[in-house]
């Protein structure tokens, strides 16, 4: 989940924020400053009543966005701007906690300065002071993640990674922190050698993430309001549309679990949808979430039962280190919950996890046209480990792969009909958009 502050927003809310044009030839801004400092491990709560960002040059009063989510966002009381390179958050911390933010992320309005560009992704974590531990605590520590690493996770070769060294230069620093929310923050850390967002590290209630590449969403809100006038919310997290001609457009933001009564709205707007000539399904912001919630989406479309991905367990005890493959399937719907016309499926580099499930399920989908940018490649199911009281590392336990049995982490899900938003574009119009409703409208 993305917050803005500290106000919950769906996914469809923080694409709508992405409204400022395109850039000029002015050089984008940068954070100078952040106090406390990025990964401060010793910060006092009780004296620490503001969150500082000082950009290099003068910004653009209007546009800030801070995201995080849960228990790891603080709790904030006022926003202001000391002056026009200052940012300022009011906040209440509490003692041994690690908090994770960060500036002007992607999907959201984010930071600008006056010369009307945009502020890079910016990372922000921070833990403050609790109890002190000894270095026998945090050699357990060390040592109990060591050996999940070499016997769970299952990317660990994926990136050819030396892990012998990897343990070696990353122990001194480990066994060094006097707190555990300072040993979690520099876990976290460490652990951003894998390049994997689906490793993540749990102190507490608060989660903090390793690693998150950088991809530029192409969804715009705005452009999509230029084809289609008409469109309507549907819940917190859908939008749906008709053109004149008799074509129907969905956007589905989420299978997230939390969000499955904005789901069902969804499968409602398409039941209402399934008279028309072709549909547009919109996922370019849906990150994941449930993979059911993908299947009984997909099942308006498939005809019969198909294999659209396998996995394999991590497993230290058999042979290679993994368990037998093993496939996963679709099946059809059940009428009435059946369309049998020409789809399209607008995709993008947002898409991941139980997404990129959808995307393959499409895929078998013989009247489906997979339009847009490919996905962010990254499906790992991952699962909880402890390796202290309150303290644990999140590692995926299985490699996903395509039906045919190859792995796309790192690599993602290519569409068929590959479209790409340049930058002046946005705001203009959308020619993924466009390109789905052309090829929905050619003849079959």
């Amino acid at each position: 989940m993305k917050l803005e502050l500290s106000q919950s927003i769906s996914t469809f809310t923080l694409a709508a924020l992405v409204t400022c044009g395109a850039s000029t030839a002015q050089r984008a801004p940068t954070v100078v400053r952040l106090e406390p400092a990025h990964m401060a491990r010793d910060v006092d709560a009780k004296k620490v009543a503001e969150l500082v960002v000082e950009f290099d040059q003068d910004m653009d009063r209007s546009a800030y966005s801070v995201c995080g989510g849960g228990p790891s966002f603080p709790t904030v009381a006022g926003v202001t701007w000391r002056d026009d390179r200052t940012f300022v958050l009011q906040v209440t911390l509490e003692e041994d906690r690690v908090y994770s933010m960060d500036l002007s992320c992607i999907g959201v309005k984010g930071f600008w300065s006056k010369a009307g560009e945009r502020l890079a992704p910016t990372p922000w974590r921070i833990a403050t002071q609790g109890p002190k531990i000894d270095r026998a605590t945090a050699d357990k520590v060390a040592t109990r993640l060591f050996m999940l690493l070499r016997n769970r996770y299952s990317y660990r070769d994926r990136l050819g990674i030396d892990w012998s060294d990897f343990e070696t230069r990353s122990y001194d620093e480990l066994i060094g922190q006097t707190s555990m929310a300072a040993l979690a923050l520099t876990i976290s850390e460490t652990l951003v050698v894998p390049q994997d967002p689906h490793v993540a590290v749990r102190w507490l209630e608060a989660q903090v993430p390793t690693f998150q590449r950088e991809a530029r969403s192409n969804f715009d809100i705005a452009g999509v309001r230029k084809l289609l006038p008409d469109l309507q919310p549907v819940g917190r997290t859908g939008m749906s549309a008709r053109t004149k001609d008799g074509y129907g457009y969905l956007f589905i933001g989420s299978f997230s679990r939390d969000k499955r009564r904005d789901f069902e709205l969804c499968i409602r707007a398409l039941r209402r949808m399934l008279d028309c000539k072709g549909l547009v399904i919109d996922v370019r912001e849906n990150g994941g979430g449930d993979e059911n919630l993908a299947r009984r989406l997909a099942g308006f479309f498939v005809e019969r039962q198909k294999t659209y991905a396998a996995h394999r367990y991590r497993d230290p005890r058999a042979p290679g280190g993994f368990g037998p493959k093993q496939l996963r399937t679709l099946r059809p719907n059940a009428a009435p919950d059946i369309y049998r016309g020409p789809v399209a499926v607008l995709m993008g580099p947002a898409n991941m996890s139980s997404c990129e499930a959808f995307l393959l399920m499409m895929k078998q989908v013989d009247r489906a046209h997979l339009v847009g940018s490919t996905s962010y490649g990254s499906s790992g199911n991952p699962k909880p480990h402890a390796i202290a009281p309150g303290l644990t590392v999140l590692l995926p336990s299985w490699q996903a792969l395509r039906a045919d049995g190859t792995p796309f982490e790192g690599e993602g899900i290519q569409p068929t009909a590959p479209i790409e938003i340049p930058e002046h574009m946005l705001g203009v119009g959308d020619p993924v958009l466009e390109e789905a409703l052309t090829l929905l409208r050619k003849p079959r």
